[in-house]
């Protein structure tokens, strides 16, 4: 019985220690970000101009607007919780120039040269501002919002707001906390997770025309997340885009289904 109670006694350590490794480090598994140093060139080809929008609370965040010379509208996107807009520039440049709209791609606090604070309804109003710049260039309804993964719940909170414009949700989850139930399922998520956001609220609340893009053989977010969502929206207007085999990085490569629904989307 001695055994047992030690065998007891270093499992419950252990499942404290990785309770609390989880709790104060989880932004490092939520946020997988890098700084970029205050005076790095971005290199685009096409022209662009780079941003610094300031938040309420000093925040600086940084994105870059890809610009055409006759733009349809304007894509804001928010990219996914993993590279700066060093990377994710290139798809947005490449939006830019496959469709003809102006393309906005930021980055979150903590990600490339963004700083400030990390806080929840913070880090989302941040998209707000992204909204507000693009608004004086266009006009509502010819601003799309665009979220990968993560940024997905920045994009349904922008768009929850103004509830204008069209949205576009790729491989896209249901909540933080199902994620992290689903991943670790042996722990309290419901009581550690700091950061709640929640796309199966916002979507509820959103009207406007409504794409979700989602593959088959999603293994970190799985393709159920977009079928519930797809269910869940409110929009009169939606599309559930469903690519086979497809998983949560590899979209692209299926390029007729994947590169045929953004062509349905943003060819019309």
């Amino acid at each position: 019985m001695r055994w047992l109670k030690r065998l007891l006694r270093s499992l419950l350590i252990l499942f404290i220690l990785i309770v609390g490794i989880l709790y104060f480090f989880q932004e490092k598994l939520i946020f997988n970000s890098s700084e970029l140093a205050s005076d790095y060139k971005y290199q685009f080809t096409t022209k662009h101009e780079e941003l610094f929008l300031k938040a309420k609370d000093g925040a600086i965040l940084n994105g870059l607007h890809f610009k055409q010379e006759k733009p349809k509208g304007i894509i804001i996107y928010c990219h996914g919780n993993t590279g700066q807009i060093d990377v994710w520039g290139k798809w947005g440049e490449e939006l830019s120039n496959r469709y003809g709209y102006d393309v906005v791609v930021w980055d979150y606090r903590g990600f490339g040269k963004s700083i400030g604070k990390r806080r929840q309804q913070r880090m989302l109003d941040d998209g707000l501002l992204f909204y507000e710049y693009s608004r004086e260039y266009f006009n509502d309804d010819q601003i799309v919002t665009y979220g990968r993964s993560l940024g997905g719940f920045f994009a349904t909170h922008i768009v929850k707001k103004n509830n204008k414009g069209r949205l576009v949700l790729e491989s896209t989850p249901l909540s933080l906390l199902k994620i992290a139930q689903q991943k670790y399922p042996f722990l309290p998520s419901k009581y550690l997770l700091k950061y709640r956001f929640q796309n199966n609220q916002n979507i509820k609340k959103i009207t406007v025309p409504t794409f979700i893009i989602h593959g088959t053989s999603d293994e970190l977010i799985p393709y159920e997340n977009g079928e519930v969502l797809f269910n869940l929206s409110s929009a009169t207007t939606k599309k559930l885009y469903t690519i086979e085999g497809g998983d949560h990085n590899n979209l692209s490569e299926f390029e007729q289904v994947y590169y045929g629904a953004l062509d349905s989307i943003f060819l019309f």
